[in-house]
């Protein structure tokens, strides 16, 4: 597989909140600090998408679980069949990764501004 797919992901995301990075060595889109889509190794696409999309892949048969090492597999993440609608599933991994990033926001046990919900 040539990287022509994953250029094309670049362009069509890239811009706003995201950027293009590396993770693992291998070249990756994030929003903001977080990455919600890898070219591993410049052959495969692999992306943190929600729970049940990641089951729903996995149980059909269109992803793998990813393991960035044998035996590490990293909870969330996906290698994704490239027979997919690749910009439609990055799409909904920036979406996923955005909204975990919000429902930390006023979280940070770091910075001292944890708080519990109210309600």
């Amino acid at each position: 597989m040539t990287d022509e797919r994953w250029l094309d992901l670049v362009a069509r995301f890239e811009g706003g909140p995201v950027t293009p990075g590396s993770m693992f060595g291998s070249r990756c889109l994030r929003t903001g600090r977080k990455v919600f889509a890898i070219w591993w190794h410049g052959e495969h696409l692999v992306a943190k998408l929600p729970p049940d999309r990641s089951r729903e892949l996995l149980e059909g048969g269109d992803a793998e679980p990813f393991e960035p090492m044998p035996g590490r597999r990293m909870g969330g993440w996906v290698l994704l069949s490239p027979t997919l609608d690749w910009p439609d599933l990055v799409g909904q991994a920036q979406a996923h990764v955005e909204a975990l990033e919000a429902g930390r926001a006023g979280r940070d046990v770091r910075a001292g501004g944890w708080s519990p919900p109210s309600g």
